[in-house]
């Protein structure tokens, strides 16, 4: 394991990127000017992306725990954006299902992730992506153990 000290060197520049990131998604959010938050947007993406799925499930997909999400499932069916259903296999639960609109408006916010994400990866070439991605990936792995 690496020392505190070599973590040091890519603290800073990590955590700014974060918080940029951050920002930036903020700014996406509220340009879109769809009174979503960014976790409903991740939500909605997640149901769209993966189809139906239960509330358990889609709180384990996204790291957050069920009452968080079962929250934000509540706002999101005020808004008339996600509705439930019993499920078939287990009468005690229910299946989340996004409206026809969210596929849209989903499509959206990705396509601005992918502005951010050309505009993060500007000058890069396909050997630092790849290693990027790798690297990328091997984080999150670490983060979810």
């Amino acid at each position: 394991m690496k020392s505190l000290k070599d973590n040091r060197t890519i603290q800073k520049p990590l955590f700014d990127l974060l918080f940029l990131i951050q920002i930036r998604m903020k700014e996406i959010v509220q340009d879109a000017d769809s009174e979503l938050s960014p976790l409903q947007i991740l939500v909605l993406r997640t149901l769209v992306d993966e189809g139906e799925m239960s509330l358990i499930t889609l709180a384990r997909k996204i790291g957050r725990d069920k009452s968080q999400i079962t929250r934000i499932i509540q706002d999101l069916e005020n808004k008339k954006i996600v509705s439930k259903k019993r499920s078939q296999e287990d009468r005690r639960s229910f299946i989340l299902i996004p409206h026809k609109s969210v596929k849209e408006k989903v499509s959206t916010f990705i396509q601005k992730e992918h502005e951010l994400v050309a505009e993060m990866t500007a000058g890069m070439g396909t050997a630092d992506r790849q290693k990027l991605e790798k690297l990328l990936i091997q984080m999150q792995d670490n983060m979810k153990d």
